[in-house]
C-alpha cells in the first residue's frame, strides 16, 4: 500500500471491542491506528502496556487451531485534538451512552469528509450526530452497523483480547455528507480494515439501521421473566437466552413484527429505501449459522443456540446467598433510551401503533426510574435524556430522515 492509500483510522472507545479493532486494524499494512478514550487513566494505562509488548489478539475458529494477531497502535490518547488530526474515518466501538461525550470533544477537529462509524451504532445514531455537530454533520458521511463485527473478550487492558466469534456478514446503511465527499471509499476501506469476515453489507438509509436495531430483546426478555414477580428473592439466576419462554417468544416476535411494520410505513411513507428492516428471528438466524441446532422457531433459536449457552439474567445477590433482578444493569438502562424509546418516538411520527412495545417500555421505565411515555405520548421528562427524534426537535417524518 503506497502512502497515498494508507488509512488513518481512530477507534473511539477501550472495552472489548475496541481492543480487537485496534490489533486487527494495526496489523494490516499502511494503516494508521489512534485510539481515544476519555475515562479515567485508561488511556494512559494502555499506552503503558504496549511500551512492554505488543497487543495480541487471538482468533479462534470452530475445528481450527487459534491463530494470533500481533500489533501495535501508533497512537492511545486522551486527547481529542491529537486523535482526530487528519484521520479518514472514526469509529464508535463503546455504548451509545457514550456516544454524545466523545462526539462533543471531537466536534472541534473534526475535517470536512471523515467517516464516522458506529460499530454498532444502536438507535438514533445519526440524529445525534446532528445535534452535536451541527452544520459540521453536512460535512461528514455517516455509517451505522447492527452489531459488532466480532464476540471477544478482555483478556489483559491493552494487551490480551480474544475474538471468540467472527460473524459471516454484517448489515449498515450510509448516507455521505451533504457538503464533503468522503475521503475514502467508505465501505472498501471499512472492509480493508476490518478483514475478510465479517462481509460488509451496506444499503438503505440509515433510518432503516434505527428502526432495526434490536435493542427491544434485553427488555422484552427482562419484562417476561419479571413482571409477575412478586419481590421474593430466587435461589439461582435463570438462564436469559437459552431459558426462553413460551411467553418471552411471543413478547419478542410481537415487538418485532412492530418494528416490520414500522419499517413498511416508513418506507412507503417517504420512498426510502428501509429493506434491511428483517424479523429477529432473521436476525438471529443470520448472525448464528453454525451454532443453532434447531432453526423452527423463535423459541428454539435462542434455546438451542451455543454462543447462548449459560448466560444468565442480571441479578444482585443478597446477604443469603439469593438472588434478585438487576434493573439497573444496561439490558434496561442503555436499551431503552437507545433502543426502545428511538423506535417508539419515530412510530409515534409516522402514527403506527405499538401496543407491545408500549407495554414493555412502559414496565421497564418504571424500574429504572424514568418518565418516557406518558398517556400514548412520548412526552416524559427524561426524553431529553434519549437519542428519540423528539429530544432533537425532529416531529415529521422529512425532518427525522434529514431532508430538511
Amino acid at each position: 500500500m503506497s502512502s497515498t492509500d494508507s488509512i488513518k483510522l481512530l477507534i473511539c472507545g477501550s472495552g472489548n471491542g475496541a481492543h480487537a479493532f485496534a490489533g486487527i486494524a494495526s496489523s494490516h499494512p499502511g494503516t494508521e491506528v489512534r485510539v481515544l478514550s476519555l475515562y479515567q487513566d485508561e488511556a494512559e494505562r494502555w499506552s503503558k502496556a504496549l511500551e512492554t509488548a505488543d497487543l495480541e489478539i487471538t482468533c479462534h475458529r470452530r475445528d481450527q487451531e487459534p491463530s494470533v494477531i500481533r500489533s501495535k497502535p501508533a497512537l492511545i490518547t486522551k486527547n481529542p485534538e491529537d486523535a482526530v488530526r487528519g484521520v479518514d474515518i472514526i469509529a464508535f466501538v463503546l455504548p451509545a451512552f457514550a456516544h454524545q461525550v466523545f462526539l462533543e470533544a471531537l466536534k472541534p477537529y473534526i475535517e470536512p469528509g471523515v467517516i464516522i462509524v458506529g460499530l454498532p451504532g444502536a438507535s438514533g445514531l445519526e440524529f445525534q450526530v446532528r445535534g452535536v455537530l451541527g452544520d459540521k454533520a453536512n460535512t461528514c458521511t455517516v455509517m451505522n452497523f447492527e452489531t459488532l463485527p466480532w464476540a471477544c473478550r478482555l483478556g489483559e487492558f491493552g494487551r490480551k483480547c480474544d475474538v471468540l466469534g467472527t460473524k459471516e456478514s454484517i448489515s449498515g446503511a450510509m448516507q455521505v455528507g451533504r457538503d464533503a465527499a468522503p475521503k475514502k471509499d467508505p465501505v472498501t476501506t471499512l472492509q480493508s480494515l476490518i478483514g475478510d469476515h465479517p462481509r460488509l453489507k451496506v444499503a438503505g438509509h440509515l433510518i432503516g439501521m434505527t428502526i432495526m436495531c434490536p435493542k427491544y430483546l434485553h427488555p422484552s426478555i427482562m419484562f417476561s421473566q419479571w413482571e409477575g414477580w412478586d419481590g421474593k428473592p430466587v435461589s439461582e439466576p435463570p438462564l436469559f437466552y437459552t431459558g426462553l419462554s413460551e411467553l418471552a417468544a411471543e413478547i419478542l416476535s410481537s415487538c418485532s413484527d412492530e418494528v416490520l411494520k414500522l419499517g413498511r410505513v416508513v418506507g412507503e411513507k417517504s420512498g426510502v429505501d428501509t429493506s434491511q428492516v428483517t424479523h429477529l428471528y432473521d436476525l438471529i438466524v443470520k448472525f448464528y449459522p453454525q451454532e443453532i441446532s434447531d432453526t423452527t422457531s423463535l423459541r428454539s433459536v435462542f434455546r438451542t443456540n451455543a454462543a447462548y449457552q449459560g448466560l444468565k439474567h442480571p441479578m444482585k445477590e443478597t446477604a443469603d446467598h439469593s438472588f434478585v433482578p438487576d434493573f439497573a444493569h444496561r439490558y434496561l438502562t442503555e436499551d431503552i433510551p437507545y433502543g426502545l424509546v428511538v423506535i417508539r418516538g419515530i412510530a409515534e411520527i409516522v402514527q403506527v401503533d405499538t401496543p407491545t412495545i408500549d407495554k414493555v417500555l412502559l414496565w421497564a421505565q418504571e424500574k429504572v426510574g424514568k418518565e418516557y411515555l406518558v398517556g400514548a405520548k412520548l412526552q416524559g421528562k427524561d426524553v431529553p435524556s434519549t437519542r428519540a427524534p423528539q429530544r432533537y426537535g425532529l416531529t415529521t417524518l422529512d425532518a427525522i430522515l434529514g431532508r430538511v
